[in-house]
């Protein structure tokens, strides 16, 4: 059992921002399976878009998706959990907020007091035309259960009063990358990592050192909570800013590459390599 637990942002981050490939990690990530390093993936994805990912990744280890909103862990792993979750097939489920259908009957009456397009509203070709993904994709990308993103065109302080009006539902909005994100209050990439890692420390009875991976402002949370944060240098936008956390690093290369040079960084530090 391992003391080091990673804990991976996709988009930006382990797959580069344009091409959505892993290539220049996928060495980086043998690492870490040769030396039993659990590597969770926490991202604004599906389930269904994990699926087939998972498998050109040889993922093993748990997820976190849609932000944060819930964790898939695999039975295989056998995992102790001293708590009741959601029986999904080859996984437990554990969510933190509600389904999906909830958040898009909140926001239904405020189509008119604001400019945005949620998932919901758009056709699979809408969102091909906004992200670059493919059909599959996009369609696996529509499939949530429990978030709804929205393309927001409307100003930040418009941005700002909504969430006001939301707040009294429990209801939050979180700004990725492309697209805000209607999510359950408690829904957090931050919030999952930490009932995680309690989970593996529960199943080791030792401490774990956490490291997490991000480029975005959603995992600003993740990245602060994290005993390792590690900002992966994007392309297209500033890396961003880690309150109070002067220790963060800032990776000298983009996307995944970035992100290998620090898997490789950490090993080295760890003297696992």
């Amino acid at each position: 059992m391992t003391s080091l637990l990673v804990f991976s942002d996709l988009d930006g981050t382990l797959l580069d921002h344009h091409t959505y490939s892993f290539e220049p990690a996928r060495s980086a990530l043998q690492s870490l399976r040769t030396f039993s390093i659990p590597c969770v993936i926490n991202t604004s994805k599906t389930f269904q878009e994990l699926i087939s990912l998972r498998t050109a990744l040889n993922h093993q280890d748990p997820f976190i998706v849609e932000n944060g909103s819930a964790v898939y862990i695999p039975k295989h792993l056998s995992l102790r959990i001293d708590e009741t979750l959601e029986d999904c097939g080859d996984y437990w489920l554990k969510a933190f907020g509600p389904k999906r259908e909830q958040l898009i009957d909140l926001t239904n009456d405020q189509t008119n007091h604001y400019t945005f397009t949620r998932f919901s509203d758009m056709t699979y070709q809408d969102l091909m035309a906004v992200t670059g993904l493919d059909e599959e994709n996009a369609k696996l990308a529509m499939q949530r259960e429990f978030t709804e993103p929205m393309l927001w065109t409307d100003s930040n302080q418009a941005l700002d009063q909504l969430r006001h009006h939301l707040d009294q539902f429990d209801i939050q909005i979180q700004k990725g990358g492309r697209f805000s994100h209607l999510m359950g209050k408690h829904c957090d990439k931050a919030n999952a990592m930490l009932w995680l890692k309690a989970v593996y420390e529960n199943q080791a009875e030792e401490q774990i050192t956490t490291m997490a991976l991000g480029d975005g402002e959603n995992d600003i949370g993740m990245l602060s909570k994290a005993d390792i944060p590690v900002v992966i240098r994007s392309p297209v936008h500033a890396p961003p800013e880690v309150p109070n956390r002067s220790d963060a690093w800032l990776t000298d290369a983009y996307g995944p590459e970035g992100w290998a040079q620090s898997i490789d960084k950490i090993l080295s530090k760890q003297g696992i390599v």
